[in-house]
């Protein structure tokens, strides 16, 4: 699945509208929480926040000239790094510093985000903690990370932290119905297999994510053959990757219906009926082999290896008669 779709968190933007107004405005926040859980789309919400000119009831107006400019990604004074996922290097904060110790061209504030902080070098982070330490007055800094242990722990203590936290299966599932206007069943499976995590939901899923799911699963587990297909997706790394993690959302499933699980706290909701089925023909043991040969073959997808020989050997595990 991919980010389509926008999420950001309303009670963090309103924690910033309270500070703002108060005067409590730190410098540099890190925004810490789960991938695609909303996190930079956060941190531009606070940038329009911090510079709208009309801002209503705690939230940007999103329709004055500082809020159109930053939407559109052509404010001068709101300035985002790291959004390609290669490493933040040095020159990539020096660049920004420059920028910091700028006269603001139209801003109340000026805006640094550093996306995925994780990423920076040691170099770019330690180049960083002198403005950190001693911040310019008209400049607010937004780092994120979904990998807090990686971020450099001086870099760390010289921010604010700000947790953010995955909405619950079932308050997403009624996000998903009412405010996008999607099936019962359709809706519980996004919900459930994105983790609670909306920003991991495209506008494609609500199209034909039930028919790229089933075709795996009918594939690799209800079919005996399955070599034509494997030679199809393995010529897509985005395509292998999401293959995998059909899979192992049925076997953790399977798993879970062995052991008597209500079949609402399923992914695969919509094909419990099948998973009862066939949950005899597989011990224990032989789902948790499968599992840890599905999270071993993600790996090497994500490594760029061949991975026409790990799907075959799970093929072959998956089939049973």
């Amino acid at each position: 699945m991919s980010v389509n779709t926008v999420q950001f968190s309303e009670a963090i933007v309103e924690r910033f509208s309270l500070f703002f107004k108060s005067g409590r405005l730190a410098h540099a926040y890190l925004f810490v929480g789960p991938k695609k859980v909303g996190k930079s789309e956060t941190a531009f919400e606070v940038a329009k926040l911090v510079n709208c000119e009309e801002a209503k009831n705690a939230m940007p107006c999103d329709e004055c000239s500082s809020c159109v400019k930053i939407n559109n990604g052509q404010h001068p004074d709101v300035h985002a790094f790291g959004f390609d996922g290669e490493p933040i290097k040095i020159q990539n904060v020096r660049q920004m510093l420059s920028r910091v110790q700028l006269r603001a061209f139209e801003a109340k504030t000026k805006v640094f985000i550093i996306k995925d902080s994780e990423n920076l070098t040691l170099e770019a982070s330690n180049a960083l903690l002198k403005t950190l330490e001693e911040p310019t007055s008209n400049s607010l800094i937004l780092l994120t990370t979904s990998v807090l242990e990686r971020v450099l722990s001086t870099v760390k203590s010289r921010c604010q932290l700000m947790s953010f936290f995955p909405l619950g299966p079932k308050e997403l599932k009624k996000s998903l119905i009412k405010e996008h206007k999607q099936g019962d069943e359709i809706s519980h499976f996004l919900a459930y297999s994105s983790e609670g995590c909306l920003g991991k939901i495209s506008e494609q899923d609500f199209k034909d994510i039930f028919i790229r799911k089933n075709r795996v699963i009918d594939e690799f587990v209800f079919a005996p053959d399955a070599e034509e297909y494997i030679k199809e997706i393995v010529r897509d790394k985005a395509e292998a990757k999401e293959a995998l993690w059909f899979l192992f959302c049925w076997f953790k499933d399977l798993a879970l219906i062995k052991l008597d699980v209500p079949k609402e706290k399923l992914i695969h909701f919509d094909r419990s009926e099948d998973l009862g089925a066939i949950k005899e023909k597989y011990s224990f043991d032989d789902v948790e082999k499968i599992l840890t040969d599905i999270t071993t073959a993600t790996r090497a997808v994500q490594d760029n290896f061949n991975v026409k020989i790990p799907l075959t050997l799970i093929k072959e595990k998956a089939w049973k008669k």
